[in-house]
């Protein structure tokens, strides 16, 4: 199995034509190297890493390269903000589920096993979710981002959350500050052990 891959192979694999892999590595989103030949060679971890930012679906021959993907909860009301925070976290490589918040949140931290949350803020508080997720045992290590006001940023990170992003997002500080806070927390996912529908109750109880 071969460790990099030419320009045409990368399209194979990718399921678009030789100039769309080219035009990518030229605006920087796929990155290649140049043999002393000159040709483009690109490394098997990074097409593998492309497809999952992209959402692509990752062909058998790279599975084994493919890095596993840090999983974020995203708590917030739905509509179209909230998906458009799960569409940029996706995009960003993470594997991503949305819940409501209240007892939705709860039950879904409790079956997913987040590695971080992301949580459109209620009030500067963070709400009842907030409270939630730092009074149970097994959620109080995943870092809470928050999605809120620019004001509300310091009562945020006082109230238990590693970071707060003003709304609306700019393109890359929502992953940035998850991927910050991910890298604080350190690098093993929080395992979820039994009691996972007391959790889920003590969680759930509703913003």
């Amino acid at each position: 199995m071969p460790g990099f891959y030419t320009t045409f192979e990368a399209a194979r694999l990718l399921g678009v034509s030789l100039p769309t892999v080219v035009n990518w590595i030229e605006a920087r989103r796929l990155k290649a190297h140049r043999t002393p030949g000159g040709h483009r060679r690109i490394a098997r971890e990074e097409l593998a890493a492309f497809m999952l930012r992209h959402g692509m679906p990752v062909p058998d021959e790279l599975s084994g390269a493919a890095p596993a993907r840090r999983k974020v909860l995203v708590v917030a009301e739905p509509g179209p903000a909230r998906e458009g925070t799960a569409r940029q976290l996706a995009v960003a490589g993470y594997a991503v589920e949305q819940a409501a918040p209240g007892f939705a949140a709860g039950a879904t931290a409790a079956r997913f096993a987040p590695d971080a949350v992301v949580l459109h803020a209620s009030g500067p508080d963070g709400g009842e979710s907030l409270r939630a997720f730092r009074a149970d045992r097994e959620l109080a290590g995943v870092p809470v981002v928050a999605v809120a006001h620019a004001d509300w940023g310091e009562p945020l990170r006082e109230a238990g959350c590693a970071a707060a992003v003003t709304r609306p997002l700019v393109d890359g500080a929502l992953a940035a500050a998850v991927d910050a806070a991910l890298r604080a927390s350190g690098p093993a996912p929080l395992k979820i052990r039994g009691g996972r529908r007391a959790r889920a109750k003590r969680a759930g109880d509703a913003d």
